[in-house]
């Protein structure tokens, strides 16, 4: 499908059911999605609750109106297995990245229904902005190096970055060249200031960025990070005012684990 993202974009923005049922079952990448929201950046804050409110109602339809009760609820769509997956997935990324927060509550409701880790991991993502850490919490207390959820996320994260055009297929072997996975996370680890206009994304994002670092350290047992990548985690922020003293010391002992990892 050419332009995939204006047709994304137009699906949301003209709240086209039809449009959207066809742009949004297509395997996300990262270009793609940067394009997006970039366009969705340029909405106003009318436009951006508006598409919100679109989004939940096509979530709700996805479940079969079992999220929530809404006197405009959706008849429940009546897709292929795999297309509704890619639509779930799609609505539930855009959800986490528009400019305010989605109800974390209709997460959590999604979350509990399904069973489908990559729909459990894109949930959590998009859960992690709302800085209430349920979601957050049970998701990463399945991860030890070398079990499904890590291949999970190893994979996706390589896939999602580089390494294929369908990231929930790609599985990481660990052996191929992880430094594009590893730079978007060692650049969000660098951001410490209040004053950077990403301050607040990189905050909601601390945990699974030194996870994902972790994990693919563990993987690959010959790799190391440089100097300066490992001055960035020494120094990533960890106290801030929004997390709780658990998640607190779950960061500082990924720290300590990269580190002795070194």
């Amino acid at each position: 499908m050419k332009n995939i993202d204006e047709k994304i974009f137009n699906a949301l923005i003209n709240k086209d059911i039809n449009l959207a049922t066809e742009a949004l079952t297509m395997p996300n990448t990262d270009s793609v999605t940067n394009s997006v929201r970039k366009k969705l950046n340029s909405l106003n804050p009318k436009q951006i609750l508006e598409i919100q409110d679109f989004l939940y109602l096509l979530l709700n339809s996805c479940y079969q109106n079992k999220l929530f009760y809404s006197n405009t609820s959706l008849a429940s769509l009546t897709l292929e297995a795999d297309k509704l997956f890619l639509l779930k997935e799609n609505i539930i990324y855009y959800l986490g990245r528009l400019s305010v927060p989605p109800d974390v509550q209709i997460l959590k409701s999604a979350y509990d229904l399904d069973s489908d880790l990559h729909i459990k991991l894109n949930i959590t993502f998009s859960s992690l902005i709302t800085f209430d850490e349920t979601i957050e919490k049970d998701f990463i207390s399945k991860f030890k190096p070398g079990n499904n959820y890590d291949l999970l996320l190893r994979s996706w994260t390589m896939a999602f970055f580089a390494n294929s055009n369908n990231p929930y297929v790609y599985k990481d072997i660990k052996n191929d060249d992880w430094s594009l996975a590893k730079k978007p996370r060692i650049n969000r680890l660098s951001i410490n200031s209040s004053e950077n206009p990403k301050y607040l994304k990189a905050m909601s994002f601390r945990a699974f960025d030194l996870l994902v670092l972790y994990l693919f350290l563990e993987s690959r047992p010959k790799n190391s990070l440089s100097t300066e990548e490992l001055n960035i985690v020494k120094n990533s922020y960890i106290d801030f005012y929004k997390f709780s003293p658990e998640k607190k010391l779950y960061l500082k002992e990924l720290k300590e684990k990269i580190v002795a990892r070194n």
